[in-house]
């Protein structure tokens, strides 16, 4: 479903083209005592899906200790990250092995990147999905759409960080900071994907292989106080094109996530990430596991930053149900497509949800809002 602008009359002065571009943060420093939301950004939100009536909530909590304990205790963390996959889609991790002050690091340099001067800032401006490093407002695409309340810095990553010559080097620390902090979530990934292969009943090191070398992005977002935030949201609610992302932010709540209809408020839990699987983990499994939607609400008092690193297969692969998962190909949910292609699809449109997931599925039963 696309999002469009309300038709509700509001007495705001429209923002012209050049204007929002600046982004968010430029706006909301540039106007004195903001007391309403412009109206590019009134977004028509069905009345059972504002913001503030979801439900307060948690989700799965997985020790990923026991992946290094006992036989029983490594089974029996594989079987709890099996059932999180399968009934939520989401899971929260702790012992995940990075340390803290890395976290918060990296949560502070990207703080001191959105605080630079405009002009420093759209140095990384750019209209292209693809391009190795963007810096952005509202959604990913360049077509017309409904505002949303958010600025955010996207580059690619890994473990040998290609792009890395192009990453912001204002701060001066944050291409050290970032390469050391991608490289540990990396690892993380890593480990997650060799469990859920095993509760997939796959070869340990099955997804690892599938996704080779690979593809690592970062989007870090920043979401300033919103003056009607049960008007608009920071993100409409989508799921992500790879195969985990492992999410943290400033300890300002504002994650959403769907289930079973209804949409949960996550808190934030110090020290932990949220991790939740993308469609290309959905594709791989048939179906067995989904990818869940998820949205980022704003609010009145505070700014929050999250930080969203996402991990795929490398851009030239085909992705398709795993082979050992089908009896044969008829049995497959999905078509066949290069990754690359996907996300050049799912990020360029205007159409959130699961929309490019829905758009290669084979099979008309496959209920695309689970």
């Amino acid at each position: 479903m696309a999002l469009t602008i309300s038709s509700s009359p509001s007495p705001s002065v429209s923002m012209g083209l050049i204007e929002q571009k600046k982004g968010v943060k430029h706006l909301v420093d540039n106007s004195k005592d903001m007391k309403m939301l412009p109206a590019e950004f009134i977004l028509a939100l069905p009345e059972a899906e504002r913001p503030s009536l979801a439900i307060h909530g948690s989700i799965p909590v997985i020790d990923l200790s026991g992946l290094n304990g006992s036989i029983e205790q490594r089974l029996s963390t594989i079987h709890a990250i099996s059932s999180a996959c399968a009934e939520w889609g989401f899971f929260r991790v702790t012992n995940h092995g990075i340390k803290s002050c890395m976290m918060d690091e990296m949560v502070k340099v990207i703080e001191e990147f959105f605080r630079l001067p405009l002009e420093e800032k759209m140095r990384y401006g750019s209209e292209d999905v693809m391009d190795a490093v963007r810096y952005g407002t509202s959604l990913n695409t360049t077509r017309k759409h409904a505002l949303h309340w958010r600025d955010f810095l996207r580059h690619y990553g890994g473990p040998v960080p290609h792009s890395y010559h192009l990453w912001p080097d204002n701060p001066s620390n944050y291409r050290d900071i970032a390469k050391e902090y991608l490289k540990e979530v990396w690892q993380l990934a890593v480990k997650i994907f060799g469990a859920i292969s095993e509760g997939l009943g796959l070869d340990p090191n099955y997804i690892e292989r599938s996704i080779g070398e690979g593809t690592q992005i970062i989007a870090a977002n920043y979401f300033p106080p919103c003056p009607e935030p049960n008007k608009t949201l920071g993100l409409a609610a989508h799921s992500d094109h790879g195969g985990l992302t492992i999410l943290m932010d400033n300890g300002i709540h504002g994650l959403q996530i769907k289930h079973n209809q209804t949409w949960f408020a996550v808190p934030h839990v110090p020290g932990t990430f949220v991790v939740n699987l993308g469609d290309y983990l959905e594709i791989l499994s048939n179906g067995r596991y989904k990818s869940v939607e998820h949205r980022a609400v704003v609010n009145a008092e505070k700014t929050r930053i999250s930080v969203a690193v996402g991990h795929g297969p490398e851009m030239d692969a085909i992705v398709q149900p795993a082979d050992p998962l089908i009896k044969e190909m008829s049995e497959s949910k999905y078509r066949p497509i290069v990754y690359k292609d996907y996300i050049r699809g799912q990020q360029s449109t205007i159409e959130r949800r699961k929309s490019a997931l829905h758009e290669i599925m084979t099979s008309s039963d496959n209920n695309i809002d689970d």
